[in-house]
Parts: C-alpha cells; structure tokens; sequence
C-alpha cells in the first residue's frame, strides 16, 4: 500500500467517525429532557432524604428541611467556619 492511499484512508475513516459523532451528538441532545432540574425558588422548604448503606448490615439514614430561597439556601449548605491552614 502507497503512502497516499494511507492517507486516503486514514481520511475517510475519520470523516466516518466524526459524522457519526456529530449524528450521535444531535439524536442526544434533541432527546434530552426539556425540563429543568431542580425546582422553583419560593417559600418554604424542601425535605431531602438521604440512605446509605455500607454493606454491614447497617443502614444510616439522613434528613434535612433545606430552604427554597436561594440564598437561604447557600447560607444553609456553606460552612460556618473554614478551617484556613497557613
């Protein structure tokens, strides 16, 4: 085989797999869900649940009345203290 014809097909197989990724690409995102995640800011709070499991036999369990609001919520989640190592 000449060096051309190498190049040649070393061409049309990467155009083949860049079609097929860019086909592939478009069929993902016309199927992604249309819909945010999450849920609208407002009043309130939301109740979050939370289980694991180690594998002894155990369950631990976890739950938190977590704010609506934004910056409640922000407020609510970041650390109160940071430990600052110098």
């Amino acid at each position: 085989m000449s060096f051309e014809m190498g190049i040649l097909l070393t061409s049309i197989v990467a155009f083949i797999i860049g079609a097929a990724a860019i086909v592939l690409g478009d069929k993902r995102r016309r199927n992604a869900p249309t819909q945010n995640r999450g849920s609208n800011p407002g009043q309130g709070h939301h109740l979050m649940h939370a289980n694991y499991s180690p594998g002894n036999d155990t369950t631990e369990s976890r739950t938190w009345h977590a704010p609506r609001d934004p910056q409640s919520y922000a407020k609510f989640f970041a650390p109160s203290k940071m430990d600052r190592k110098k």
